[in-house]
């Protein structure tokens, strides 16, 4: 019986003590304020770390003149490759998806505090030719996972930067 108290009570102290993996949870709370995000051919990226800014209970500055830091992203590109082929068909069996997007930071005084880093993320998922539509619902739906993903590295680059200041 006490076993049973001790098991409790070390549960209880677990999930009080706000423990969680780290892979349970996506976004990535922003803690830095005042970031203006721009983007040149990476709006779907953009969008993303802006919301992720506004989930964090941040919202990003409407002007470059009144942010503290100015978030370009750019090139936001997927390329896809086929990563093995069936030795007896010849068809395609797996791909690999690429998401490549680069930002540059600059604080308000016009430092460039990141340049031109590139974030990458690569995820690759088998095809099958007798469930295409399903294979490319899979395909856009791991788009939008690196998208988040990518999302969380910037947010988390940002709170570094912000946090050196």
């Amino acid at each position: 019986m006490k076993i049973q108290y001790l098991i409790i009570f070390l549960l209880f102290s677990l999930s009080a003590c706000g423990f969680h993996l780290r892979g349970s949870e996506q976004k990535t709370k922003a803690q830095v304020t005042q970031v203006y995000v721009s983007n040149v051919d990476a709006s779907q990226t953009a969008r993303a770390v802006k919301a992720q800014l506004a989930s964090g209970g941040k919202k990003a500055a409407g002007s470059a003149a009144k942010a503290k830091f100015i978030l370009k992203l750019e090139n936001e590109r997927f390329n896809q490759r086929v990563l093995s082929v069936s030795p007896d068909t010849g068809k395609v069996e797996e791909y690999e998806v690429t998401l490549s997007v680069y930002m540059t930071l600059i604080d308000s005084k016009g430092k460039e505090r990141i340049l031109g880093e590139e974030i990458r993320l690569v995820r690759d998922y088998t095809f099958n030719e007798s469930v295409v539509l399903g294979k490319f619902a899979e395909e856009e739906l791991l788009q939008k996972e690196l998208i988040t993903q990518a999302a969380s590295q910037i947010v988390r680059r940002l709170n570094t930067e912000s946090a050196s200041e």
